[in-house]
């Protein structure tokens, strides 16, 4: 391990893929390369091309780390995790189990050797429970926790396409949930009756209010498939522009989705969110009445987490 000197990360979701060149043990990023060619492009790309499934994510990869301006030797090891380990990905992994301890240990890693990519890929595994699997959140659960929270209680809330909440318990992962908050709300925005009622603008102190009210909406606890459609009736009986109303129904369902931490016995709630999504989640579950057990992760430690998470894990392989 004295020896290495950077790895190359790569962070493989649904639909985005990021690599970076990280210096060790500094972890500083030297470079990054940054594609909206996620797992789920890339495994329809190759649906329409056909071929060895393996053959073509990696000749993509390689492309990818021929964008680098430094040179990627073949002495560098290649870390992925994400959703490159999962049934649409380069390969399959089977998931490992809960309790999970977050030194990363149990995770299960496949070495990867190819002629079309001379270095060493070492492609992580993700985690499943009973109902429910993560690929990828748990690399950054990896890199964020400290030691403080190994004595404690923990939900993370990973906001996203598909949400995660991962409970974390003296530094064990005891059960985590999926909640399809993102891919809802693109659905509904854009092939649904509803799409004529919504307009999408940057968020901004002008459409917090209707944000706010989305979120007390669904704290009522009514029936969300009936609240829906008072996006439609708002914009009939001009109750709210339809710049208002998107964000309207962003509130309804991030409420919809953050309800469930007020069901949760923990002794904190951390929300990683960098980003544009870190406003809205913040502010809902200020509404929500969470605020004074909710710890917000930095964006730059929640940006190096998986970077920091993979390094760990290698570090168990060496």
């Amino acid at each position: 391990m004295a020896n290495i000197k950077t790895f190359v990360s790569v962070d493989w979701g649904t639909t985005n893929l990021r690599l970076r060149l990280v210096a060790v043990p500094s972890l500083e990023i030297i470079e990054e390369v940054v594609s909206s060619k996620g797992i789920k492009t890339i495994y329809n790309e190759w649906l329409d091309f056909g071929g060895d499934k393996e053959t073509y994510f990696l000749n993509f990869l390689k492309n990818q780390l021929a964008l680098f301006s430094n040179q990627i030797t073949s002495d560098v090891a290649i870390v992925i995790s994400g959703m490159a380990s999962s049934s649409i990905g380069l390969r399959e992994l089977p998931y490992a189990n809960l309790p999970f301890k977050t030194d990363g240990k149990s995770l299960f890693i496949e070495q990867i050797n190819s002629d079309i990519i001379p270095n060493t890929i070492h492609l992580i595994s993700g985690v499943k429970s009973q109902s429910d699997v993560i690929r990828g959140e748990e690399v950054e659960i990896i890199g964020l926790v400290n030691e403080q929270d190994k004595k404690q209680s923990i939900v993370f809330v990973t906001p996203g396409t598909h949400s995660k909440h991962v409970v974390c318990v003296n530094g064990e992962i005891i059960n985590f949930f999926t909640f399809m908050t993102g891919e809802i709300f693109s659905v509904i925005a854009e092939h649904t009756i509803l799409k004529a009622s919504l307009e999408r603008t940057d968020y901004n102190t002008a459409v917090l209010s209707a944000f706010e009210q989305g979120v007390a909406k669904a704290m009522e606890g009514k029936s969300l498939l009936n609240t829906l459609f008072t996006i439609r009736t708002n914009t009939l009986f001009k109750e709210k522009s339809n710049v208002e109303n998107y964000y309207y129904l962003s509130g309804l369902l991030i409420g919809e989705e953050l309800q469930s931490l007020r069901q949760l016995d923990c002794d904190s709630i951390k929300l990683c969110a960098g980003g544009k999504l870190f406003e809205l989640y913040h502010k809902a579950i200020c509404v929500l009445g969470l605020e004074s057990k909710t710890e917000i992760i930095e964006a730059h430690l929640v940006d190096l987490s998986v970077v920091k998470g993979q390094w760990n894990i290698l570090k168990n392989k060496l």
